[in-house]
C-alpha cells in the first residue's frame, strides 16, 4: 500500500516537472540576475558621475575660495565679489551643497579673519538657509547638521529656533543644541537648564565642561540655582564644573549636597570637596563619614582624605582602624600611613 502511494506521488510531482517549467524557471532566474546586474551598473556608472562632477566643481571652486580666505576685512562688511562662472555654477542646487562643505571643512581648520570671511560668505551666498531648512526636517540626522553648521558658522540669530530644540526627544538632537547654545553664549546659554526634561549623559557633560574650561563661572545666584535643580545631572555637573574650575568660593554649596537624597549627587559632592581641600571640606566630609549609608561612598571620602595635603582627626581613623570592616580599615590605615608621610616631610 506505501509504495503504491509513493508511486503515485512521484509520478504526479513527474507530471508537473515538464521541460517547458524547466526553461520558464531557467528564463525567469536569468531575466532576475540580468536585472539585478544592469541595476548595479547604472548605480556605478551614476556615482562616478557624481564624483566627476564633484571634482570638477571643487576644482572650479578652490582658487576663489583660497582669494576669500586671504583677503583683509572689508570695510563696512562688503559683499566678497563672485566671479560670473561660480555665479552662475552655484544656481544649481548639488553646487550649492557641495559649497556648503567645503565652507565647513575650511571653517573647523581656520580661526581669525579668514574664518570670519568664511562666515560672511555663508550668510551672503544665504546658504544658512540650506541649514535652516534642515533644522525643520522631521528627521532627526538632518536636524543634527542643520543645529552643527548653524553652531560652526556662528549663526547667532538662529539662537531661539535652536534653544526650542534643546528639549528635543531624539538625545543626538537635543544634544547638539545644547552644546550649540553654549558654543554661542557660554554660561548664559545654560538657561535650558531651567526647563530640562531629560538627563545630561556623563559624554555630554564632558563636552560642555570643555566649551567652559576658559570661562569664569558665573554669579553665584545662578550656581545655586543649579545646584537646586529638580534635574540630578544639572546639579552633577554644576559640581563637576566647580571642582574643574577649584572654585572653593562655592564650598558652602557644595557641602551642603553631601545630604542629597541621590547618591550620584553625594559622590559628586565629595570628589568635588577633594579638588577644593580645605579644613571645612575635611571635617564636613569626617561628619557625614558614618551618616553616609552606601559604604563604597565612605571609601570614596577615605580616598579623598589620601589626596588631600589636609589633616585628618587621628581620633576619628583610629576609629575606623578599629572597625571590623575589612575595606574600610585598610583604607582608613593608609589614610594614617599617608598622613604620617606628610608630617615627615
Amino acid at each position: 500500500m506505501q509504495i503504491t502511494i509513493a508511486f503515485l506521488v512521484l509520478f504526479k510531482i513527474g507530471n508537473l516537472v515538464q521541460p517547458k517549467h524547466f526553461y520558464i524557471a531557467v528564463g525567469c532566474f536569468t531575466g532576475t540576475i540580468l536585472l539585478l546586474v544592469f541595476y548595479m551598473v547604472i548605480l556605478l556608472l551614476r556615482k562616478k558621475y557624481q564624483v566627476k562632477k564633484q571634482y570638477f566643481i571643487q576644482q572650479a571652486l578652490q582658487e576663489w575660495l583660497v582669494d576669500i580666505i586671504l583677503e583683509e576685512q572689508k570695510e563696512n562688511h562688503l559683499a566678497f565679489d563672485v566671479p560670473r562662472p561660480v555665479s552662475n555654477l552655484l544656481q544649481k542646487p548639488f553646487a550649492k551643497m557641495e559649497l556648503l562643505q567645503e565652507l565647513k571643512r575650511l571653517k573647523s581648520s581656520l580661526s581669525g579673519q579668514p574664518g570670519q570671511n568664511i562666515e560672511q560668505l555663508y550668510v551672503q551666498l544665504e546658504l544658512d538657509k540650506l541649514s535652516v531648512q534642515s533644522l525643520q526636517s522631521t528627521i532627526w540626522y538632518d536636524k543634527v547638521k542643520g543645529i552643527q553648521e548653524l553652531a560652526m558658522m556662528n549663526q547667532m540669530v538662529y539662537s531661539h529656533d535652536i534653544l526650542l530644540l534643546t528639549n528635543h526627544p531624539h538625545p543626538e538632537v537635543r544634544m547638539e543644541a545644547q552644546i550649540a547654545m553654549v558654543c554661542f553664549h557660554q554660561y548664559e546659554g545654560l538657561r535650558f537648564f531651567e526647563n530640562m526634561r531629560y538627563s545630561l549623559t556623563q559624554w555630554h557633560q564632558l563636552k560642555l565642561l570643555g566649551f567652559l574650561a576658559n570661562h569664569p563661572l558665573p554669579a553665584e545666584e545662578i550656581v545655586c540655582t543649579w545646584l537646586q535643580s529638580a534635574n540630578a545631572s544639572v546639579v552633577q555637573f554644576t559640581l563637576k564644573l566647580i571642582g574643574e574650575q577649584h572654585a572653593s568660593n562655592y564650598q558652602h554649596m557644595v557641602i551642603a549636597c553631601l545630604g542629597h537624597p541621590e547618591e550620584v549627587i553625594r559622590r559628586q559632592a565629595i570628589s568635588c570637596l577633594g579638588e577644593i581641600p580645605s579644613d571645612s571640606s575635611t571635617q564636613a566630609l569626617q561628619q557625614v563619614f558614618f551618616a553616609e549609608p552606601n559604604k563604597y561612598l565612605q571609601l570614596a571620602i577615605l580616598a579623598e582624605f589620601i589626596r588631600s595635603d589636609e589633616k585628618v582627626d587621628p581620633y576619628f581613623l583610629k576609629e575606623l582602624a578599629l572597625t571590623e570592616d575589612v575595606d574600610v580599615r585598610l583604607a582608613a590605615n593608609k589614610v594614617i600611613f599617608q598622613k604620617q608621610l606628610q608630617e615627615n616631610f
